[in-house]
């Protein structure tokens, strides 16, 4: 759930047919990006490492599944939200706007 990160099931289809869920939202990478382990990117120096090591770059044109929507660091600014990688699979947090509002990401 979104405001407690609680994971768990969820019926789509009830057994008379009714659609409680849609597939999930689709985004395409327009400007270049990385995808972290971490919502929070900003961290002390003996952390900082780490995440430089757990970063991917993801190139425009590339597409990511939507996995919890975006939301906005107070500390930079910055709005983050958690996708899956179609290409491969990797899961992670990428800045969909900047902090000036530069869109990173566009719904497909």
């Amino acid at each position: 759930a979104l405001n407690d990160d609680a994971e768990g099931w969820t019926t789509v289809t009830g057994n008379q047919g009714s659609i409680f869920l849609k597939e999930g939202v689709a985004f395409k990478v327009i400007k270049e990006t990385i995808l972290t382990e971490s919502f929070d990117i900003e961290a002390p120096k003996e952390e900082a490492r780490k995440i430089q090591q757990s970063t991917r770059k993801l190139k425009p044109g590339e597409i990511v599944d939507l996995r919890a929507p975006g939301r906005k660091q107070e500390d930079t600014g910055l709005t983050r939200m958690k996708c899956k990688v179609r290409s491969d699979g990797t899961v992670g947090y990428l800045t969909s706007i900047g902090n000036t509002g530069i869109k990173f990401v566009e719904v497909i």
